[in-house]
């Protein structure tokens, strides 16, 4: 990943808004028709968590504006930013994102769209009009200025961006979320996942995917984004899956990975030990993309020499098991199990590629 670039002060005393006049104007245009709809809820713990994101890749924008983010109470999956930085989350998205990764992809995506005036640039091609004759359009009180303003909300609404504009937002998300600490993988599974839920239930609207026909282009774009930029595709973090636990049930010590059983042993301290070990090696080596033949064990399971890989990493020995201890065949099959339900609840993705 890139260095993370030097913070500036982003809080409300610091920033003078680098929005233009005609921004502002549709930006409060468009507020002024979503907030007669819609219900703008007041939630400190929602509020937290969307502003945490928003002040940590503020400073990685290229303009200094005044991002805020307003929570809609509606069923709809959706985000969506007007001019000048203003943006919109509904409960509907905050209820479907996996983990903050997937949610800071999703508003990282949105800052850029603001930042980069992606909302004038798509409503001057849509009339037809100059970047300059949408400003002076917007800077009249006529019917002009009211079109432009319906216009500008629908593309924002709707994201009705072209594919250039949501690759441009897609891949500076991506520089944005990787300068400002964050995995920004979530940005890929978000847009895997959407996919899913378009075509599970195509009658809903969609949000934000209603007019992106090109999807697959913007999904194959943004992991090629990251593989160029030398970013590992490992989409466990996002989807918070391949988790490892280890409990004392009934005398007996047990390894889980997802909640279910994959290895277990005697309630000792040696035991105990190398469970803890092992987690800790699954955490780090066991990935969704990680190839069925990585897993394996090596040399003859009778033989203490036998070894559990995952990769290049030995995981464990046979000859370290305490006695009592599932055989090393036995964990690997568990974990195989697992990891192909796990790849099961987000069929969209290509884990070989």
């Amino acid at each position: 990943m890139a260095d993370a670039a030097v913070p500036v002060d982003v809080s409300p005393d610091a920033v003078t808004s680098e929005a233009t006049p005609q921004e502002i104007k549709l930006g409060d245009r468009g507020s002024e028709e979503i907030e007669k709809q819609w219900t703008i809820l007041v939630n400190p713990v929602y509020q937290a968590r969307v502003e945490t994101i928003v002040k940590r890749l503020a400073p990685y924008m290229e303009r200094r504006l005044d991002y805020e983010v307003r929570i809609a109470d509606h069923e709809m999956v959706n985000a969506f930013s007007l001019a000048g930085g203003r943006m919109y989350v509904t409960t509907g998205m905050l209820g479907f994102v996996k983990t903050d990764l997937e949610l800071a992809g999703i508003i990282a995506h949105e800052m850029v769209h603001a930042d980069k005036k992606h909302i004038i640039i798509q409503s001057a091609r849509s009339s037809k009009m100059t970047l300059l004759a949408i400003a002076a359009a917007i800077a009249s009180r006529g019917s002009g200025a009211a079109m432009i303003a319906a216009n500008a909300l629908q593309v924002a609404i709707m994201g009705a961006y072209s594919i250039d504009l949501e690759k441009e937002a897609d891949a500076l998300g991506i520089d944005a979320l990787t300068k400002a600490g964050y995995n920004p993988i979530g940005m890929l599974t978000v847009q895997e996942r959407l996919k899913e839920e378009r075509m599970k239930r195509p009658e809903i609207n969609p949000g934000i995917y209603q007019t992106h026909p090109e999807v697959d282009e913007r999904i194959q774009a943004a992991g090629k984004y990251l593989y160029e930029h030398g970013i590992p595709v490992r989409r466990k973090y996002a989807l918070g899956n391949l988790r490892t636990n280890v409990d004392a049930v009934s005398g007996d010590l047990i390894l889980t990975l997802d909640g279910n059983t994959i290895w277990s042993g005697r309630d000792d301290t040696e035991t105990k030990d190398i469970f803890g070990r092992v987690a800790s090696d699954l955490a780090e080596y066991l990935q969704l993309e990680t190839m069925p033949f990585d897993i394996r064990v090596e040399g003859d399971p009778s033989s203490p020499s036998s070894a559990f890989f995952i990769e290049t990493k030995k995981i464990a020995s046979a000859g370290e098991l305490p006695e009592g201890t599932e055989p090393l065949p036995q964990l690997r099959e568990n974990i195989q199990k697992v990891l192909t339900e796990a790849r099961r609840t987000h069929p969209m993705a290509d884990y070989y590629k």
